[in-house]
């Protein structure tokens, strides 16, 4: 591993993380987001941007109380289903139905007006060896690659379908097991956007493959695989005849969140974006006060070189609501800031710095590598987008970063990163990102950042924006 001396060092950087992580969970709107957005506005303000915004923007705050969920005289653990909806103090006692998968079919036939929806949440595989296929460049000299698989657990496909269904033949509730989770854990955050009563934009929902907005948001709680299978055979010892009781109380309320933006004049008005979030579900270390981290190594290193060195401007952005919609932060931002946009030549977006680790025995274990990384890039134009590719290809070598898979926005995936919105708009982007299975749990701690990877990663991506820096917006934007 390769570090750069003229590059904030790793210990550095891991220690804006680590205090990020300290102010608690930073779901959207909270105590704990406004505090590191007062952080992010100190730590600009300290490199010497002096001009820093904090620009609001409302939000609806959804935020559970309680939540239970018991069979007989039993409690089984469970947690509660983000942005789902609520139900009174009281909460519902109803029929339990298990659909299996909660496919289309696994609905067909089936009456489940009035009654609790119990279903398998499935995450599919991520193969490194089928993204090889599909990128312009890899680098993985080690070889590592070509075995690697986990569940991804920030991609659940099925459960989107069974809560449409359920809403639309108006279940009292849904349950879901969380059967392909690695770990026996029911916290996990997801869905990661809403929140409840808010639409979700038409794009998201045929990304989702949904007919439409749903029809009404009924209440949703997880439970772990191991007492999600305990339940299954208690319910077929019952001949499919259990009732459960399920509460879920909480309030979604107004409030107001900020993306954080700070400039950096460059000799021309050719503006690029360098952006991360900084909302997360738990401390959320990797997910994604290492981004934010990533974002102020690259802005503290541009502030150092003097404007002679410098053409293009730059946009130095933290995003809130990650977690409280579909790319909304970045939404905003794009609606917000039209003079910026229209000067903007590319977007590069640095997400979760992560530390691969295997579910051993239920037990998380550090694999010694770092997680895979996809960067998602693409330019104005063929040659653009070539251009972009080897100058990344360079950087990845220069500083020996493992296990790094360069892709175009074209691929079955999409973009799906928080350079999304970026992406639909039409610019060029580089959006570096990792998919740990560990992303919405609450063991995102600091143990699981890839530390030794946050120097060379902060200076792959500040040696790639020097070429974009030099190159004339034609050979970005592609016109």
């Amino acid at each position: 591993m390769k570090h750069a001396s003229d590059v904030v060092s790793n210990e550095e950087i891991a220690g804006w993380i680590e205090e990020i992580a300290s102010f608690g969970y930073r779901r959207p709107g909270t105590l704990a987001d406004s505090k590191a957005e007062e952080y992010i506005v100190k730590k600009f303000e300290e490199f010497g941007l002096t001009d820093v915004e904090k620009q609001p923007y409302q939000i609806l705050k959804w935020e559970a109380r309680d939540w239970k969920l018991t069979v007989g005289k039993n409690e089984i653990p469970c947690f509660h289903t983000p942005n789902t909806g609520f139900t009174d103090e009281d909460g519902v006692e109803a029929e339990i139905v298990y659909l299996g998968d909660g496919t289309a079919k696994d609905f067909e036939g089936k009456n489940v007006k009035g009654k609790i929806v119990l279903m398998n949440v499935r995450f599919p595989m991520l193969q490194a060896s089928l993204l090889e296929k599909l990128a312009f460049f890899v680098w993985d000299p080690e070889k590592t690659l070509k075995d690697f698989a986990h569940p991804t657990a920030w991609i659940y496909p099925n459960w989107w379908g069974a809560y449409w269904h359920a809403c639309t033949q108006k279940a009292a509730g849904i349950v879901g097991i969380l059967a392909d989770y690695p770990t026996n854990e029911n916290r996990v955050y997801i869905p990661y956007f809403g929140p409840l009563n808010q639409e979700i934009p038409e794009w998201f929902l045929a990304h989702l493959g949904l007919p439409g907005q749903l029809p009404g948001w009924i209440p949703g709680l997880w439970v772990a695989r191991k007492d999600g299978a305990e339940l299954v055979k208690d319910l077929h010892k019952a001949k499919g005849s259990l009732k459960a009781h399920l509460i879920l109380t909480g309030d979604v309320e107004p409030a107001t969140t900020h993306n954080i933006v700070a400039l950096l004049p460059g000799q021309t008005e050719d503006t690029i974006v360098v952006h991360s979030h900084h909302d997360g579900p738990w401390n959320s270390a990797v997910e994604d006060a290492s981004g934010v981290a990533e974002v102020l190594a690259v802005a503290e290193h541009f502030t150092k070189i003097s404007l002679s060195e410098r053409e293009k401007t730059l946009v130095f952005l933290s995003t809130g609501t990650h977690f409280g919609g579909p790319a909304r932060g970045d939404i905003t931002f794009i609606e917000s800031n039209p003079d910026i946009m229209q000067k903007l030549v590319m977007d590069v977006c640095i997400e979760h710095i992560a530390q691969d680790f295997d579910a051993e025995q239920g037990e998380w274990v550090d694999t010694g590598l770092p997680e895979p990384r996809g960067v998602f890039t693409q330019g104005g134009s063929e040659e653009a987008t070539s251009n972009l590719v080897y100058s990344l290809a360079v950087e990845a070598e220069k500083y020996d970063l493992q296990r790094f898979i360069v892709l175009p926005g074209t691929t079955p995936l999409g973009v799906p990163t928080d350079a999304m919105a970026f992406y639909r708009a039409g610019y060029p982007l580089y959006s570096c990102i990792s998919g740990p299975e560990y992303l919405f749990d609450p063991c995102d701690n600091l143990d699981k950042v890839a530390v030794d990877q946050l120097n060379p990663v902060a200076a792959a991506f500040i040696g790639a924006i020097k070429k974009v820096d030099k190159a004339n917006r034609s050979e970005i934007r592609g016109h």
